[in-house]
């Protein structure tokens, strides 16, 4: 099942999308027009409702739905209490980024209002230089998670999805953590959909690429991380407790812009797409101003 919220920023509807099939256009399912309960793919829904409602709404008759062409697609999950990232999670990253491939997961915050959508634009504001994109694959918790085993870890997970973490490599550079440089405004593309377990049960199987212009950068697979999917929710977990919705960013594989010679850095006009295979692709533009 394909999850998505839909209609303006910061106004977006839940839904769950429809694959055109049998020459049908693909539509939205619009969810709080059936179930008016559903405000959002938020941590009450997860506690409350889950996925098995909406596949409960799914066989009623009189579905309602609304074409997807030409329909604005937000993040597909409310802005979290919570989203954590991975640094250096796969080797050849880590070989570019300063040579130290880590023993342990490196973790960091990123500011859920950097979150935007699969197709909004993302801003560079004045001053901006050295900015460039990491496709990571980024998990969403559906119930409490605390001291949870490796073994058990992903019957955790709500879904999955893609996520462009947008860097300010300059300001990396310049501060002894990274949260400023992750967190500007639009510097969180996420979608286009999430993607529940039941339709995508092995994170450890998926093929994920940047292109920039068509220009393909980054080229890797999930298998290639130093720590999985699993080992990080168990690592995590037993430090502190994990909510419903929220998000775990697992890292970025090697072939950044930045670290190209010459570097391809993000530029005004310039289109980045973000792509990782059973799950979707990002399409952003970037743009120059406040």
């Amino acid at each position: 099942m394909k999850l998505v919220r839909y209609g303006e920023a910061g106004a977006e509807r839940p839904g769950i999308w429809l694959d055109a099939t049998g020459g049908q256009p693909a539509r939205i399912v619009d969810v709080r027009g059936m179930a008016f309960d559903i405000a959002d793919y938020d941590a009450r829904f997860w506690q409350t409702f889950g996925v098995d409602r909406l596949r409960g709404l799914l066989t009623e008759a009189g579905l309602k739905t609304l074409p997807a062409a030409g329909v604005r697609l937000g993040p597909p999950v409310a802005p979290p209490r919570q989203l954590i990232c991975l640094g250096k999670n796969y080797r050849d990253h880590a070989e570019e980024f300063d040579a130290q491939v880590p023993a342990h997961p490196v973790y960091f915050a990123k500011s859920p209002s950097a979150m935007c959508g699969p197709t909004d634009p993302i801003r560079l504001r004045p001053g901006m230089v050295r900015v460039d994109a990491e496709v990571e694959l980024a998990v969403v918790i559906g119930c409490r998670v605390r001291d949870v085993s490796e073994q058990d870890a992903l019957a955790c997970v709500a879904g999955y999805t893609v996520l462009n973490d947008v860097t300010d490599r300059d300001v990396q550079a310049q501060r002894l953590q990274w949260f400023l440089a992750k967190s500007a405004d639009t510097f969180g593309p996420m979608g286009p959909w999430l993607v529940t377990p039941d339709t995508l049960p092995d994170p450890q199987a998926l093929g994920l690429r940047q292109r920039v212009n068509g220009a393909l950068l980054q080229e890797s697979h999930t298998s290639n991380m130093l720590f999985t999917v699993a080992a990080v929710l168990a690592d995590v977990s037993r430090v502190l407790t994990l909510e419903p919705g929220d998000i775990l960013s697992t890292g970025t594989p090697g072939g950044i812009g930045s670290t190209r010679q010459p570097p391809v850095l993000l530029r005004d006009g310039d289109r980045v797409e973000c792509e990782i295979d059973g799950i979707g692709t990002l399409c952003n533009p970037v743009i120059q101003g406040d």
